[in-house]
């Protein structure tokens, strides 16, 4: 009769390895949804929040960006390169990445082409839904534009 006692004990040291056991397994569930999701400020947004706030400090040439329209097949992105004075300029090329606002994971080129009334056209699809923005860099006669368009 002494091994009583000790069997009605046995399910304190079982309770806690279960309760540790149910820990561990939420903190691997949480680990796969965090990196399955799209989990913000990581691997460069806050360079790219940042950069996008920088304003020129003399005269400069800039960028004019927008959304000429948008249809079914994606968003038409014009640019359009003002020169240190203000007027309009002629761009010598336009190049492009569309990028998560959040995280530089998932960039892509964009293709720029000339339009005969001297801006620049592209064609952009994001890939998935969520914060997008498109980041532009112009060569101009009066040296190099950046700007950036959040979709």
């Amino acid at each position: 009769m002494r091994n009583a006692p000790a069997r009605r004990s046995l399910w304190i040291p079982w309770a806690f390895g279960l309760g540790f056991g149910m820990l561990l397994l939420l903190s691997v569930v949480m680990s796969v949804i965090a990196v399955r999701s799209d989990p913000g400020l990581v691997a460069g947004a806050p360079m790219r929040l940042a950069g996008s706030q920088v304003m020129p400090t003399g005269p400069a040439p800039a960028l004019d960006l927008r959304v000429a329209a948008r249809g079914e097949a994606g968003l038409v992105v014009e640019v359009r390169l003002r020169g240190p004075d203000g007027r309009p300029a002629r761009a010598e090329a336009v190049s492009g990445t569309l990028g998560r606002v959040t995280h530089a994971r998932e960039d892509a080129p964009i293709a720029f082409e000339p339009a005969p009334d001297g801006s620049w056209r592209a064609l952009v699809t994001p890939p998935a839904a969520g914060d997008w923005s498109v980041a532009v860099r112009a060569q101009g006669p009066g040296g190099t534009a950046e700007a950036t368009l959040r979709l």
